[in-house]
C-alpha cells in the first residue's frame, strides 16, 4: 500500500472516530436535557442509563466502546466517568426512578386533597355570599316599595351624565 493510500485511510479513520465521538457527546447532552426536562428523572428505558443506553441514543454499536483502539478506550473511559458522575447527581436507575415516581405521586395526591379542601371552602363562602346577596336584594326591594308608597314626588332622580 502506498503512502498516499495509508494517509487517506488514516484520514478516513480519523473522520469516523471524530464522528463517533461527536455522536456520543451529542447523546450525552440529549440525555442530560431529558433528565432536566423531567425534573431530574431519566424518562426512557425505565430510568436506567448505561453504556448500552448511551450507545442506543448515540446510534452506534455498544461494542464501539470496547474496541482496542486507543481512541475507543479513551471514549469508553470518558463515557464511564460521565455515567458515574450522572449516577451520583441525578435520579437514574430503575429502582430509584420507581421510588421517585411513587414520591411524586404521593406529593400530587396531597396537592389534590389540598385543592379539594380549598374548593369546598370556596363553595361554602360562595353559598354564604349568595345568601347575603339574596337578603340584600330583598331589603332593596322593600326599600323601593317604601319609596313608591310615599310617593315619587319627594325623590328626584339624577340626570344621566354625558360622557
Amino acid at each position: 500500500m502506498s503512502e498516499q493510500h495509508k494517509l487517506a485511510a488514516a484520514q478516513r479513520g480519523a473522520a469516523r472516530t471524530k464522528k463517533l465521538q461527536d455522536q456520543v457527546a451529542q447523546a450525552m447532552q440529549s440525555i442530560q436535557a431529558d433528565i432536566q426536562a423531567n425534573g431530574g428523572v431519566y424518562p426512557n428505558n425505565g430510568g436506567a442509563v448505561s453504556m448500552a443506553e448511551l450507545a442506543r441514543r448515540a446510534d452506534i454499536s455498544e461494542s464501539s466502546f470496547y474496541k482496542k483502539a486507543l481512541e475507543n478506550i479513551a471514549l469508553r473511559e470518558r463515557a464511564a466517568l460521565w455515567l458515574d458522575t450522572l449516577k451520583k447527581k441525578e435520579t437514574i436507575g430503575r429502582m430509584r426512578v420507581r421510588k421517585t415516581f411513587a414520591q411524586r405521586a404521593e406529593d400530587w395526591k396531597e396537592k389534590y386533597h389540598a385543592l379539594e379542601q380549598r374548593h369546598i371552602c370556596t363553595e361554602l363562602e360562595l353559598q354564604s355570599l349568595e345568601a347575603k346577596a339574596q337578603k340584600l336584594r330583598e331589603e332593596n326591594a322593600a326599600l323601593v316599595e317604601r319609596l313608591h308608597k310615599y310617593g315619587e314626588t319627594t325623590v328626584t332622580p339624577f340626570k344621566p351624565m354625558k360622557p
